[in-house]
């Protein structure tokens, strides 16, 4: 799955890329451990992560973007 995730991560370098993609491809509850893993041995893959939080509805969401 790691593989899968780094594949879908190089399509688009430089992108931030919403994590609900990542998790269609890495698996909705794993992708943010298959990202840990692809930033140590032996992928060493410089990933960064931004989140940002709204409001629907009165109830507060938020959103994790990844970018390699």
């Amino acid at each position: 799955m790691c593989d899968r995730v780094a594949a879908a991560l190089k399509t688009r370098a430089g992108e931030w890329v919403d994590g609900r993609e990542l998790a269609a491809v890495g698996g909705y509850a794993a992708y943010r451990t298959r990202i840990s893993d692809l930033r140590r041995r032996p992928y060493y893959m410089d990933i960064r992560n931004k989140v940002s939080t709204r409001l629907v509805d009165g109830v507060r969401i938020t959103d994790s973007f990844y970018r390699y």
